[in-house]
Formats: structure tokens, C-alpha cells, sequence
């Protein structure tokens, strides 16, 4: 599947085209009657009923939208420390990054509702809500090719093309009602927000396993190395090597030579700094990073719970809410298992602190000289100094196997949704098998809880992790599943045309009804340059009826508009307003370039409008077609020339009212002098 264009819209409201109201309480004029001037009825304090009533309206979409994580610290960024950036490593590298993606930096609206619909190349149109979260997918006839949609309509249309190279218009008619409203409001930007932390949850534990592995690469060559010798020599092993030198202080000829030419000061800084900066790096991802953000998911997953008991015997929210009970599990298993792993860095690097220490006063002591004057007054100032306990215990237990290990190394075969090792896991399992980790500090035996085929699974993070994105996964098809049955099939509308005539723009508008109460009509028009003139412009205009079959939409028949010029393209600038970019030869046979533009209106009649741009102004740029866009107040229109390597902005606002105060005069004189004042005329 290829995706072959998009097309993002924030509605107003619920789609009746009328601009909501500020938020705020209206006084009425001080009479205490129960009519107040217009005739409407009040209440005993002075408001109108209505305004009472959306008062109430909006208090209740306040209470139901309102967010207790707002008042939480913004998560932090996520340091990679080395680590190639996967899927989201680029989404939380930085602070501005982050908070971009949970969107801490502005408060999000529930007056509107942001819809993106994406087509793709196997002719599905797929409409998702605030970006991300999935509200189903429907058929359309063809291959996709232009898409338009209006803030204050419903419709959204989509021209595409059958292999056989026809036109069809397909509308979507999008339920702005049910999408904004305050529950689905709710179960969206919850459903996003799980999305997004579940991605911070799984990229802090990419970077702990990352920390972790980098951490003890350097040490571990130097340990594997004085293996490898000791094996040799046969003179045991370097644990037997050590604590025979921590509880003697005699040195061996092999132990002297390893300490002093080959760990010696440069090494065992590189050694101190890797994993001091390992235990760091991890209670920092644990601290800052994983425990917040598991608390974020528990509140957004709770909510989420919260609305599907309450709303379990009605069709408002159809997901069981052991679903959600299933993640909240997931969570509780990572949050008890990082807060162990917490305790196991803390105390390990305490160990490695004290081992750390000693080591370094044995190499002083080995370059000054076992016995000697230097060596022995070293030995004489720090000894006090050196907590024994704990050196003793990392080497014995931690120097070649870290208890980290069976929390962050990534089990492979736990990765699959299905595995034996996440269908047994579950919150008081990994609560027993926690207990048990302490019990096992002393000794190598595997971890092993009754009935679970792989009990390490149950307090390892990845798997953990592996185990919560499944249970999310389940949960958020389930919510994608009942929202795709808001979407009604689309209307296809076929578009009669030649197979070799350009499509130029299409635009959605709305047309009030006269009474001013209705929902607004939809008109989709489409725009087209024929194949067999290139001054002809085909206009179209459809008032397709969502709510009806497709052999009685409405269909009106084209416009042909006659225009003086040879026309390159052609854009909406504006529901009233056609830009053209067209071309001529004058009286020297030398080719001229105007952008002008025709007006349309409401029935879909065109008709003349003013030049604005004479592009003979610009030397050497030969104009090929336009692009409109710009923002409200600064209209902007794009020519693009010389196969796209050069381009020239024009001003739409500026130029308009150059021309609307110059008047027809002007335009008239302008056509005089090119084609000796042959009148524009429109035809059909």
C-alpha cells in the first residue's frame, strides 16, 4: 500500500457552519420579568433559558474533557547516549520534541474536531481524529487523485480515476456530530495519549537495555583478558584472584603486572567513569522517564475503564473494560519491577563505588611496590577508608554477572505476542516472582515460579513491555473496530469526461440554506481543461446528498467558460474567486504571461474578473503552472516556471485591491491593447 495523498481540516463545532460561542455567561438587561425584551423567557436570575441551557452544555463538556495530567510536570526528554535513533528516537530526542508530541505546550480544544483523512494507493480512504488515532476505513472507485473538504461541512470529497481511465467523485460524509462529542473527545485524546506514552515507554526501555550493554563493554575485555591469562598460568580465576588480594593484600606476579600495566590509572578511569555512568544513566531513565510516564498511562488507561462500565450496556462505548483491566495490569507489572530494579542500581553501584576504591589503591600500592616504604604507607592511609563488605560482594556476585541482566536484557522469544512467556504473565505473578529475586542475590540458580514455563520473563522490562503494547494493541483495535461503524459507505458520483483532460483544482463550499437554521448545503466543484481547446475551462458543480442513493444525487451540468487566453492551469483562489495563468502572442509574435481571475458564483455561473500580474515583468522566467495557499489576510499565489527551478510569489491580497480600485476600466483597456478588445464571453 502506498499512501497517495492526504488532507488535514479542523472543523467547527458540530458541523453546522455557526461560530461558537465564546464561553462566556451572558447578562440580560436587569428585568425581572420572565420575558425579556425580545420576548424569550428567563430565569429568576437574569439569564435567557437558551443561554442557561448552552451554559449547562458547556459546563458538562468542561467536566468531561477536563485533564488531571495537566497539572503534572511535562515529561522530560529522552537522552539516547549513543544509541541509534529507531522509530521514536527522533520524537523524544529533544525537550521542544517532546512536548510536541504530548502537547504541553498549548492547551488542546474540544470545540472542534481535527480530522485527517489519508488515501492510499489500493483505493481506501482512511479517516483518523487529532492525527494518530484510527477511526476506520472505507472503500472509494479508483486510484485516488484530488481530495477537498470545507471547515463547516461534513462532506469530504475525493476525485479518483478507474484503471479505465474515468472520473468519479466519491463523498465521505464525516460525522462531525459524533466527533465532537465530548465523550468521543475524551476517548480520543486518551487513546492518543496511550499511544504516544506507550512509544516514550518503550524508547526509555531501549535506552536502559543501550546504558546498560555500552556501560560494561570496556570492563568487560579487561576482565575477559586476566580470564583468559589466569586459565593459562592455572592460577584459578580472577574472583579467586581478587578476594585472596583483598583479604591478604599479597600480590601475585600475574596480579601485579595486570594491575600495573594493564589496568594501571588511564583504564581504571575509563573503567570507573563507563559504569558509574551506567548506574546513573538507569535510575535516570527509571526515575525521570519510566515512572512518570507509567502514571500518565495509568490515568489515561483508568479513564478510558472508567467510560467503558459506565457506558457497558449501551452502544455509546462498545469495549469490554477488561481490556483496559489488562493494560492497567501491564503497567502494574513494569512500575513494581522498575521500582526493584531501582533498588538492585542503587545498591549495586554503592558495591562498585567501595570495589572501585580499593582497586585503585592496589594499583598505588603495586607501582610503589608490595612491601615497600611507598607501598606500605599507602596501604597504612586507606585501608580505614575501604568498606570491605561491599567490595567483597561485588566481587563475588556482581563483577562477572550483574543482577541488571535479568531485567534488561531483551529476551527474543518474548517479543511475540503469542509466546508462552507474555500469556502467563500477569501482575501477581510478577509480584511473586519480584519476591523471589532476593532470595536468588547469593547464587545462580534460575528463577522459577510454579506453572510458568519462563519465570524470568516475568520481571524482565522488555518482555514486560513486549506484554503491555499487546495488551494495547488488542485494546485500541477494539476502539478503532466501534468507532469505524460511525462512518457511513461513501457516495460515488461518476464524472463524464475525456480520458485526456487535465484536472486542474477542486474545492468544497457551503451555501446557507435562506432560513438560516439548516445544516448548510455541500457543493463540490471540480475544475478541468479539455483536451481539444486550451482555452475552454470546465467547471463542475455537485450537490451530492449523503443521505441518498447514488443515482439520486445531484448532479449539475458543466459550465463551459470561454477564456481569451491560452490557458497553462488554473486554481481556486477563494469559493468566488478562479485564478488563471494564460498565455498569448501579441502583435510581434513574442508570448506574453498574465495571472487573472474569474469570478463564480453561487448557481456555478462564471464570470469575468480582472488581471492581476503582467509575468513579462520578470526577464528569462517562463511560467508553467500555479500553486494558491497562505494563511488568512495573506493570500498567496505561487507561479512555478522553468521546469521548477524558478518560481515567483504574488501577493493576492495587494493585487486585489489594485484591481478593484482600478476598476473594469483598466481590465478593458489591458484586453484592448493584447487582443484588440475581443469582450471574454462564458458559454453553457
Amino acid at each position: 500500500m502506498v499512501v497517495k495523498g492526504f488532507r488535514w481540516m479542523r472543523f467547527r463545532g458540530g458541523g453546522d457552519g455557526r461560530e461558537e460561542d465564546g464561553g462566556s455567561f451572558k447578562d440580560d438587561d436587569g428585568d425581572d420579568d420572565d420575558l425579556s425584551a425580545d420576548g424569550s423567557e428567563v430565569l429568576s436570575d437574569g439569564k435567557r433559558v437558551a443561554d442557561s441551557k448552552d451554559s449547562i452544555e458547556r459546563l458538562t463538556r468542561s467536566i468531561a474533557t477536563l485533564d488531571v495530567t495537566s497539572v503534572l510536570p511535562r515529561l522530560s526528554a529522552i537522552p539516547s547516549h549513543g544509541m541509534r535513533s529507531g522509530p521514536d528516537g527522533s520524537r523524544f530526542a529533544s525537550q521542544a520534541a517532546t512536548d510536541a508530541v504530548f502537547e504541553s505546550a498549548k492547551e488542546e480544544s474540544s470545540e472542534g474536531v481535527d480530522a485527517l483523512v489519508i488515501c492510499s494507493s489500493d483505493g481506501r480512504a482512511h479517516v483518523l481524529v487529532d492525527d494518530m488515532v484510527k477511526i476506520g476505513s472505507c472503500d472509494i472507485v479508483g486510484v485516488p487523485l484530488l481530495q477537498a473538504s470545507h471547515t463547516n461541512s461534513e462532506a469530504h470529497a475525493i476525485l479518483s480515476q478507474t484503471a479505465d481511465q474515468e472520473l468519479h467523485l466519491n463523498t465521505i460524509t464525516l460525522p462531525l456530530d459524533t466527533l465532537g462529542d465530548p465523550l468521543l473527545h475524551v476517548i480520543a485524546t486518551n487513546t492518543k495519549r496511550i499511544q504516544n506514552l506507550l512509544s516514550y515507554i518503550t524508547q526509555t526501555i531501549h535506552c536502559i537495555t543501550h546504558d546498560y550493554t555500552t556501560g560494561l563493554q570496556f570492563p568487560s575485555r579487561l576482565i575477559a583478558n586476566m580470564q583468559t591469562e589466569l586459565e593459562e598460568k592455572q592460577e584459578g580465576d580472577l574472583i579467586t584472584n581478587l578476594y585472596h588480594l583483598a583479604l591478604t593484600g599479597t600480590f601475585s606476579d600475574t596480579m601485579k603486572e595486570w594491575l600495573v600495566d594493564i589496568v594501571k590509572e588511564t583504564n581504571h578511569k575509563r573503567w570507573d567513569q563507563a559504569v558509574n555512568t551506567m548506574y546513573t544513566n538507569i535510575q535516570q531513565h527509571l526515575f525521570v522517564h519510566l515512572k512518570p510516564a507509567l502514571d500518565r498511562l495509568s490515568v489515561a488507561t483508568t479513564t478510558l475503564r472508567g467510560y467503558a462500565r459506565y457506558l457497558e450496556e449501551s452502544s455509546a462505548f462498545e469495549v469490554p473494560s477488561e481490556l483496559f483491566t489488562k493494560i492497567l495490569d501491564g503497567i502494574d507489572s513494569l512500575r513494581v519491577v522498575s521500582q526493584k530494579l531501582l533498588l538492585v542500581v542503587m545498591e549495586e553501584q554503592r558495591q562498585f563505588k567501595a570495589f572501585s576504591k580499593w582497586l585503585r589503591v592496589m594499583i598505588d600500592i603495586g607501582v610503589a611496590g608490595p612491601g615497600s616504604k611507598g607501598g606500605v604507607e599507602t596501604e597504612a592511609k586507606e585501608n580505614p577508608n575501604l568498606e570491605f563488605p561491599l567490595l567483597l560482594k561485588y566481587v563475588e556476585h556482581t563483577m562477572l554477572r550483574s543482577r541488571l541482566a535479568r531485567f534488561v536484557e531483551e529476551k527474543g522469544a518474548a517479543h511475540a505476542l503469542a509466546s508462552p512467556e507474555l500469556s502467563e504473565m500477569s501482575y501477581e505473578r510478577t509480584c511473586e516472582a519480584v519476591g523471589k529475586v532476593d532470595r536468588l542475590a547469593e547464587n545462580d540458580d534460575g528463577l522459577r515460579v510454579k506453572d510458568i514455563q519462563d519465570a524470568e520473563a516475568l520481571v524482565n522490562l522488555p518482555a514486560l513491555t513486549a506484554y503491555l503494547s499487546g495488551n494495547v494493541r488488542v485494546a485500541l483495535e477494539r476502539v478503532t473496530e466501534w468507532q469505524s461503524k460511525m462512518l457511513a459507505p461513501p457516495t460515488s458520483l461518476h464524472v463524464p469526461t475525456d480520458p485526456e483532460t487535465q484536472i486542474l483544482d477542486m474545492q468544497v463550499d457551503v451555501l446557507p440554506h435562506a432560513d438560516g437554521r439548516q445544516q448548510p448545503n455541500a457543493v463540490t466543484r471540480l475544475l478541468l481543461l479539455p483536451a481539444e481547446t486550451r482555452q475552454h475551462l470546465l467547471l463542475y458543480s455537485f450537490f451530492p446528498d449523503p443521505y441518498t442513493p447514488d443515482d439520486n444525487a445531484t448532479e449539475h451540468q458543466p459550465t463551459t467558460y470561454h477564456h481569451r487566453l491560452e490557458i497553462l492551469d488554473a486554481k481556486f483562489h477563494s469559493p468566488a474567486t478562479i485564478l488563471i495563468l494564460g498565455r498569448l502572442v501579441d502583435s510581434e509574435g513574442a508570448p506574453r504571461h498574465l495571472v487573472s481571475e474569474v469570478r463564480v458564483s453561487a448557481d456555478g455561473t462564471v464570470s469575468p474578473g480582472p488581471s492581476l500580474h503582467d509575468m513579462s515583468t520578470h526577464p528569462g522566467f517562463v511560467p508553467e503552472r500555479l500553486m494558491v495557499g497562505g494563511r488568512e489576510g495573506k493570500r498567496v499565489c505561487l507561479v512555478l516556471g522553468n521546469g521548477g527551478r524558478m518560481w515567483v510569489a504574488l501577493d493576492l491580497e495587494s493585487l486585489g485591491r489594485d484591481a478593484g480600485a482600478a476598476g473594469g476600466a483598466e481590465e478593458e483597456e489591458e484586453w484592448m491593447d493584447y487582443e484588440e478588445g475581443v469582450d471574454e464571453q462564458m458559454v453553457g
